[in-house]
């Protein structure tokens, strides 16, 4: 939508309060794609704003840079947050994750990983390998859409025994 924008221009539109977050995200994808340093900085502020909808927009920035600080940010503030906006951290992860940040993605599936469907749609092979093998660890069963054993979209899991309580010392554990 912003490739023919000078970068000038996208930082006036995404300082701009006046104008509504929505039409001031794209800027800001846009400004994260091209690698801008100081969104990183811009994201920060957004996400201790106390507003919902500039923390998500900042995830979705975050997401956009995908840096190795950009994910060491995500995975602080997935420590950081409520249980239900967890979710949404591990989604946005789970499409970036690289070898690098498997331990703290590990602890992140460990506290996750119960009975239920979660949606791995465009999760790294990484990614997908990780929950599978927390899951292995916990003993539950994992299956892929339909049990054809193909690339999951969703993965169901199920529980033949009840999960290993999870570590009060794991938290301290994802910072990176």
């Amino acid at each position: 939508m912003h490739t023919q924008t000078s970068s000038v221009q996208l930082w006036e539109l995404v300082h701009d309060k006046n104008m509504h977050l929505l039409l001031r995200e794209p800027a800001m994808i846009e400004l994260a794609r091209r690698n801008e340093r100081e969104m990183l900085e811009f994201c920060e502020k957004l996400v201790v704003s106390g507003d919902f909808d500039e923390w998500l927009a900042s995830i979705r920035a975050l997401a956009a840079l995908r840096t190795k600080e950009a994910v060491d940010r995500l995975v602080m503030l997935y420590a950081q947050c409520y249980s239900e906006d967890r979710i949404i951290i591990i989604d946005v992860v789970g499409r970036l994750l690289t070898a690098e940040h498997i331990h703290p993605f590990s602890i992140m599936m460990r506290q996750l990983a119960k009975p239920g469907e979660l949606d791995v749609t465009g999760w790294t092979s990484v990614a997908i390998g990780t929950l599978k093998n927390v899951c292995k660890r916990l003993g539950v069963e994992v299956i892929d859409d339909a049990g054809t054993g193909q690339e999951a979209s969703k993965l169901e899991a199920l529980a033949n025994q009840e999960l290993v309580p999870e570590s009060e010392h794991e938290e301290s554990l994802l910072q990176p």
